[in-house]
């Protein structure tokens, strides 16, 4: 199944130094290892001189409707989209100065369905990655409930070793009154700073937030991404996060267990939980305000 719906977009990194770039559309397809490559957007060098020192893959997922299309967008375009569009599968190619050491690197941005109908293609996207994002919104409590029940226990299966960052997505509507008043009428709060960190501590991963729309934390996110995983590559591991932790068979609870080294991303020995049939909970999406 390839991707349907397609973003014409531009790559301009505001939060490491960003190489002005036309956009090219690269060919859907497969990889010879069976992972999609997808359709995207890739830069051509206008005065570059020398080759990326580094090419970099970061996937984001999360519930549908969280944000996460919207993160991409904001951060690549500097405009935030209004219209809502449920994205099936994008991918992002640019250019980007690391800051500290100068070197250039080719960063691929994976965009990725949320909804559960693409639960059995979304694996396609994980080989080969070398960060995740995993998203949940401020304003919809039950998306941060299904990180650890659903997108946790995922990526721990495709990607066991790759570095994770948590995003609070839509920070902004924190404060809202009526997101506060909406919620109120369902017995809920928005989600808060301490709850996301404390949820990041169990997955042994960087907790932070942003707003899209306002553009506030959203190139501090990116500028974090990049100088993981630059480190990684050149052995310098800074300030690592607590041990990931796994999540045990038939239940929820997490043990701490030795962080290997870096590798390629690839499937674990154990199962796949949200492959296997099951009789589980009606996960809540969230509300598009």
């Amino acid at each position: 199944m390839s991707a349907t719906h397609r973003h014409n977009s531009r790559l301009q990194n505001a939060s490491v130094t960003s190489l002005r770039r036309g956009p090219q559309r690269r060919d859907s397809g497969r990889r010879s290892d069976g992972s999609v490559t997808s359709s995207g957007r890739e830069s051509i060098g206008t005065g570059l001189t020398e080759p990326p020192a580094y090419s970099k893959k970061f996937v984001v997922v999360g519930d549908g409707g969280c944000g996460k299309t919207c993160l991409l967008i904001s951060y690549s375009q500097g405009v935030f989209p209004e219209k809502y569009v449920p994205t099936v599968f994008e991918n992002y190619i640019t250019h980007c100065e690391h800051k500290p050491s100068g070197k250039v690197v080719e960063l691929a941005l994976w965009d990725t369905a949320g909804q559960e109908e693409y639960d059995r293609l979304r694996p396609l996207s994980y080989p080969e990655t070398d960060l995740l994002f995993v998203c949940f919104a401020i304003d919809c409590p039950n998306s941060l409930e299904n990180v650890m029940d659903k997108w946790y226990p995922e990526v721990l299966h495709f990607c066991p070793t790759t570095p994770i960052i948590l995003l609070g997505l839509k920070s902004d509507l924190r404060n809202k009154r009526t997101c506060i008043d909406l919620l109120r009428t369902q017995g809920l709060t928005p989600v808060t700073h301490h709850q996301g960190q404390a949820v990041a501590k169990k997955m042994g991963a960087l907790y932070m937030e942003c707003s899209s729309k306002e553009m506030t934390g959203v190139h501090e996110i990116f500028e974090a991404a990049i100088n993981t995983v630059v480190a990684e590559a050149e052995g310098l591991n800074p300030t690592p996060p607590a041990s990931r932790g796994s999540l045990t068979a038939g239940n929820s609870s997490l043990q701490q267990q030795q962080k290997r080294p870096q590798t390629a991303s690839r499937p674990s020995d154990n199962p796949a939980p949200m492959l296997a049939p099951s009789k589980k909970k009606k996960r809540k999406a969230c509300l598009i305000l």
